[in-house]
């Protein structure tokens, strides 16, 4: 689970660990990876991470809502009639 961000700073803060997820995850297997190695990625404290985060699930689930969100969000730039796609828009 992650937790909601109530300041800019913190949201901003819990996107660059999400951020850090995204780039380990571009070298290594999910499974690979450690809440220390997203800390050090990110330069913060492990005490830092799991004030947004209760496990690296939930920066992954953080990560995957926040990404969504932003795709529903975009604007339709097709003409009428045609179908937007997750594809086509990236």
């Amino acid at each position: 689970m992650y937790k909601h961000c109530n300041t800019e700073e913190s949201a901003r803060r819990q996107r660059q660990l999400e951020q850090c997820l995204l780039e380990l995850m571009d070298e290594v297997p999910y499974s690979a990876i450690t809440i220390g190695q997203i800390c050090q990625q990110a330069g913060v404290s492990r005490k830092s991470f799991y004030r947004y985060f209760d496990s690296k699930e939930g920066a992954l689930h953080a990560l995957l809502d926040h990404t969504l969100m932003a795709y529903e969000s975009f604007p339709l730039i097709y003409s009428e009639g045609e179908k937007r796609t997750l594809v086509r828009e990236l």
